[in-house]
């Protein structure tokens, strides 16, 4: 019925290989063997998600599957694509802007539909540069939201957060006296509490309370804040935040353009781009407390941007000595940081300024601010 040529996809979830029909000579498909030690989960979502949205607003088209014994095949259009390395080293304004109207279509749609890729990076968005055709691929880490996560309405829970913080504290605070310090309490004998509280270290009581469990799905380098700082309540702008980062890479022409070994790493490189405030109240509305060495106001993104990608900092600009000992090869002390932004938007040509502006709409820290596929699709009509 087929014949493999070879394999054109290697990644996590398993190999993609070209294949004809014998029954359609010169028709091409993709055939992707799933890796064995996949769980059924994931298995399932992909098979889920490809049948009932395949086929439009730049999603994959499925068109068989098969089973047989641990091993899982399905059956897609073959996409051929750019690599993305070629397109990192080469790809223009007008083509980021496409690129970006393109991918937020596909999870506009998703999102619509009520599904979160949490897995939104260049690889996972091919793109046919000779033909300007896309395609998101990849979709066993999908996630089904119900109604009641969706942002606007999350968002609009978070009315009086304060206060339900506060007194989910005392909350949790009861809860562990009665866990820890039940024998204690009945004899009367006052133990003492949490002695970490805004402290860089942790105490005994701290380190005996439940762990957080929440889905923490995703690429290093593209995960959002609020998966990095473990909300429970996580919704479709994750993706949003992951497609932003996407596009950075694009107009940096780097990817990836933030590489952590672990999760603290990726909060630091977030603080010292979007700077460590909004992160640090990101925490708080998740009845947290994220501890920073330092105060930084986050970068202009305009000249971050550039020196990524001339790998070089501009030698010019107002004297900066933070950014003078935060920055290697910044002998210059030029600031970087956040405060000349408005003006660096100003000097950049119309299409590239609209770029830029629709990725600090993707790259807003709090998820109850950032931007939703559809209100960024709406700027591009």
């Amino acid at each position: 019925m087929i014949s493999a040529s070879y394999v054109s996809l290697s990644g996590t979830f398993g190999n993609v290989y070209q294949i004809k029909c014998r029954r359609e000579p010169g028709t091409s498909y993709a055939m992707k063997e799933l890796a064995r030690n996949n769980l059924p989960k994931f298995i399932a979502m992909e098979l889920r998600i490809l049948q009932r949205f395949g086929g439009v607003h730049n999603i994959m088209r499925i068109h068989a599957a098969h089973r047989e014994r641990d091993r899982v095949f399905i059956v897609m259009d073959y996409f051929e694509h750019t690599p993305t390395k070629e397109i990192m080293a080469s790809v223009t304004v007008p083509e980021i802007l496409d690129y970006m109207k393109n991918l937020l279509d596909a999870l506009r749609y998703l999102h619509g539909k009520g599904i979160v890729h949490r897995d939104v990076k260049p690889s996972n968005f091919l793109y046919n540069r000779s033909k300007h055709k896309y395609c998101l691929i990849d979709f066993g880490l999908c996630e089904e939201i119900s109604d009641v996560q969706s942002p606007r309405k999350h968002a609009r829970s978070h009315h009086g957060v304060g206060e339900r913080n506060a007194l989910k504290s005392l909350k949790v605070s009861d809860q562990n006296l009665k866990i820890y310090e039940p024998n204690e309490a009945r004899k009367g004998i006052k133990r003492k509490g949490c002695e970490c509280h805004g402290l860089p270290r942790v105490c005994d009581i701290c380190t005996k309370r439940p762990r957080l469990h929440v889905n923490k799905a995703g690429t290093p380098g593209f995960r959002a804040p609020e998966v990095l700082l473990k909300y429970r309540h996580q919704t479709s702008l994750v993706d949003i935040w992951s497609a932003g980062i996407t596009f950075l890479s694009l107009l940096c022409h780097k990817h990836p353009v933030m590489r952590p070994n672990d999760d603290y790493e990726a909060i630091g490189q977030m603080a010292i781009i979007f700077g460590s405030e909004p992160i640090e109240q990101l925490a708080l509305k998740n009845n947290s407390i994220l501890l920073a060495s330092w105060d930084f106001p986050g970068l202009d993104v305009v000249k971050f941007v550039y020196a990524i990608r001339n790998e070089e900092i501009p030698q010019q600009g107002e004297y900066c000595d933070t950014c003078r000992n935060l920055f290697f090869g910044n002998y210059g002390a030029s600031c970087l940081c956040r405060m000349s932004e408005e003006h660096s938007l100003r000097q950049l040509a119309p299409d590239e300024r609209q770029v830029f502006e629709i990725l600090k709409r993707c790259l807003i820290v709090d998820p109850d601010m950032r931007y939703t596929a559809e209100m960024l699709s709406a700027l591009f009509s």
